[in-house]
């Protein structure tokens, strides 16, 4: 009876463990890619793969620079050999560093998008009523729900916990890649 109980006790915990860690398959705003190239490079990262990251950095020689002027670029190549040298030298595969980058600098290009915003929206609260209706025409005709999308998309291609330790990490995140906070 005692071995039956242990041996219930120990396929009840595989069965919690199993439901609990497959984040990702759960996660009903990915797309079915973004669920495909998560598991490819190893699945979701973690909060001490993240603090890792984040360690790493000051020490992956020009990656701040680089970082700066290809912020908003969607082709092309992120790094250069030389930073991906230094990112395996740190202990890194190079797919895994490049995966972990582009969703910081994914989610701090939305932040950086939401702060211009509400500094918009500040500035317009000074203004006299006719001009702030002017204002508030033309960014809805430039902005119309761009914003919104953008926050979709991302959420399409980040999973929720990443995107819930980057928001944790974003102050720090800033200020690693030399990027204003505001």
């Amino acid at each position: 009876m005692k071995k039956l109980t242990c041996a219930l006790c120990v396929l009840f915990l595989l069965g919690l463990l199993t439901a609990c860690g497959d984040e990702v398959a759960d996660d009903p705003n990915l797309s079915e890619e973004a669920k495909a190239l998560v598991e490819e490079v190893g699945g979701p990262f973690s909060e001490s793969e993240f603090e890792k990251f984040m360690a790493d950095l000051p020490e992956i020689p020009n990656i701040t620079v680089e970082s700066r002027k290809n912020m908003g670029e969607v082709s092309g190549e992120a790094l250069s050999a030389q930073i991906l040298s230094a990112v395996e030298e740190q202990g890194w595969e190079k797919e895994r560093f490049m995966y972990i980058y582009s969703h910081a600098m994914t989610m701090m290009g939305m932040q950086q998008m939401e702060t211009m915003n509400t500094q918009m929206q500040a500035q317009m609260e000074d203004m006299p009523e006719e001009q702030k209706k002017m204002m508030e025409q033309m960014l809805a005709q430039q902005m119309g729900g761009q914003m919104e999308a953008y926050k979709a998309e991302v959420d399409k291609q980040i999973p929720a916990s990443e995107q819930a330790i980057i928001m944790d990490n974003m102050d720090d995140l800033c200020t690693a890649f030399g990027v204003q906070k505001q």
